[in-house]
């Protein structure tokens, strides 16, 4: 009774999660791949409700139907990935590519059933079979559940990590754009596709688990996920459509005076001095969101130069570059009598950083020790207060 009421309390908040990201003014991309991920497994999660009843709705062919929505929701899952971390738009020939399983699927167990009605039938959630149904269907049936989903799991894992990998590169921080959150639930979807590929071929078989109850779990664990991926999706999809349009828009600079790329060491050589210049009397820096692209424009030249640029002259990528800087600024405040009245952590935010744990790490990083050992190493003052 109660696996039944978080299986239902998770496929009515999928739905509610979906009237949410409709609602909102300016939907990404990434919004309506999350709005069609949540609508499949919300309709999945009311087929998991209704076959924990013995005498079910779903147990023919709507049942077969339901049972195959992984196949769908695998690489909706992984497009909503792709579209959250690089903003990719919809490729259809891509899509025909993904969706071709499924309905591979679909024609050959909707032609097993219609030519042996009473030899396949869903109840508690999976497939039974009678013994007039050789074993290899019933491996082509089962096993597909298992690597597509899976499949797909490991190209979002691999595409998150390509994602963070980036991210350096384009950011002065972080913090609240590394999709952390959406890669270890996608590996914990992967376990749980493994887990339960392994239970139903072995679990029942070793009485570890009841095969009545085996689907009932995984309704709860999936209404988990719904409430989960609904509240870091809502909230981190605001956020990366905030960065990615500011990056769009201030990426077309004015009078860029070199191409996109293949610049020669002397303009290398130039655009480095108006760039230390740049740093020094503007102070860029100070912009906690300050950006790869922002940076470009404001020195009218291409991102990607800029990119080449501090790579070659500087040894780094540009979070390392940037951070360099607030690290220096720091340092200076912190021995600066004009300060002592701020907090370490005050004069953290007021040089650039956005947060206590990723200003504490990077200083240290770069400097040997933690601001308040700096401070007192090299000021006579009594530290701050954080």
């Amino acid at each position: 009774m109660l696996l039944r009421s978080i299986i239902f309390a998770g496929a009515v908040h999928g739905f509610f999660l979906i009237l949410l990201f409709r609602s909102k003014n300016k939907g990404s991309h990434s919004d309506y791949w999350l709005m069609l991920w949540l609508f499949l497994v919300s309709i999945q999660l009311f087929f998991y409700y209704d076959n924990q009843e013995t005498n079910s709705f779903s147990g023919g062919v709507s049942g077969i139907l339901a049972f195959s929505i992984p196949l769908l929701s695998g690489p909706i899952l992984f497009q909503y990935i792709c579209s959250l971390s690089f903003g990719k738009k919809i490729d259809y020939k891509r899509l025909v590519v993904y969706f071709t399983p499924w309905l591979a699927y679909m024609i050959l167990t909707g032609w097993i059933k219609l030519s042996h009605p009473l030899d396949i039938f869903m109840k508690f959630g999976y497939p039974h079979f009678s013994s007039n149904i050789s074993s290899v269907f019933v491996y082509v049936f089962t096993l597909p559940m298992a690597i597509i989903p899976g499949l797909y799991a490991i190209m979002g894992l691999v595409v998150l990590l390509r994602y963070q990998k980036s991210l350096p590169d384009e950011y002065s921080y972080t913090e609240t754009i590394n999709l952390n959150w959406l890669k270890w639930l996608v590996f914990t979807i992967l376990v749980l596709f493994l887990v339960l590929f392994l239970f139903i071929h072995f679990g029942t078989q070793l009485h570890l688990i009841s095969g009545n109850t085996l689907f009932g779990y995984v309704g709860a664990l999936l209404s988990l996920y719904v409430f989960l991926i609904g509240y870091f999706g809502l909230r981190q999809s605001t956020i990366l459509m905030l960065a990615i349009t500011k990056m769009t828009a201030e990426n077309v600079t004015k009078d860029a005076p070199y191409k996109k790329s293949g610049i020669d060491q002397s303009a290398v050589e130039h655009i480095y001095l108006r760039l230390l210049s740049h740093m020094e009397t503007q102070k860029p820096f100070l912009r906690d969101d300050l950006s790869l692209a922002q940076l470009a424009n404001q020195l009218s030249i291409n991102s990607n130069q800029l990119s080449q640029v501090i790579n070659q002259k500087s040894g780094s990528n540009f979070f390392v570059f940037v951070n360099a800087y607030r690290v220096e600024e720091v340092k200076t405040k912190l021995l600066n009598p004009s300060f002592s009245n701020f907090s370490i952590l005050g004069i953290a935010h007021d040089c650039g950083f956005r947060s206590k744990s990723a200003f504490n790490r990077i200083f240290k990083e770069q400097v040997g020790v933690g601001p308040r050992d700096y401070q007192r190493k090299n000021s006579t003052k009594s530290s701050p207060i954080v």
